[in-house]
């Protein structure tokens, strides 16, 4: 599934798409999956209990886009866009939470990815951030571990830490809209 994300990037670095919105994107993804591998199977919003009914205490239960390969293979993307416009550390904040989410779903689903895009330079360069949040992604890596309060702004304190299993690093990525609007992401496998 790897390869079929990083073609669908390729493709949109060759032929820019307009870039508005995390659910726009989404489906500019699965219609290309549809059109590409017309084989695969493409489902968006797909309530995780409808692979496994018996899931309890996820951080969410609606999975962004679900994909089955021919071969029987399942995959997962999580996709996160926040714009120029967005908080930051919130944002950041929800990007370690779908990651939380997708190692939850190990052994549910055979391939676990987090996409985000994003124009918001703050995301990969804020070097006078005060809050430790901004670290799991400045710079040309994107380093994602658990997120203690002690990483937070105080506004985000009441919301809970999130324990990760492991580390899980991406290089982040550039790409421009159809107007010519800069934007970097990352693909993180879980």
């Amino acid at each position: 599934m790897r390869a079929v994300i990083d073609h669908f990037f390729n493709h949109i670095n060759a032929n820019p798409i307009e870039l508005y919105s995390e659910f726009g994107l989404q489906h500019e993804m699965a219609l290309f999956i549809r059109m590409t591998y017309p084989n695969y199977r493409v489902r968006l919003e797909y309530h995780v209990r409808r692979i496994n009914p018996n899931l309890i205490n996820l951080v969410k239960w609606e999975l962004d886009l679900f994909v089955t390969e021919p071969d029987g293979n399942t995959s997962v993307v999580e996709f996160k866009m926040p714009k120029s416009d967005s908080g930051a550390p919130a944002e950041m904040y929800s990007a370690i939470k779908d990651v939380k989410f997708l190692e939850q779903l190990e052994n549910v689903v055979d391939n676990r990815y987090a996409v985000l895009v994003t124009n918001n330079v703050a995301f990969w360069n804020a070097p006078r951030a005060t809050s430790d949040i901004y670290h799991f992604f400045n710079g040309d890596e994107v380093n994602i571990s658990s997120l203690l309060h002690q990483h937070t702004p105080a506004f985000l304190r009441d919301k809970p830490e999130l324990i990760l299993n492991n580390t899980h690093n991406a290089q982040w990525q550039e790409l421009n809209d159809i107007e010519g609007g800069f934007w970097k992401y990352y693909v993180l496998r879980v």
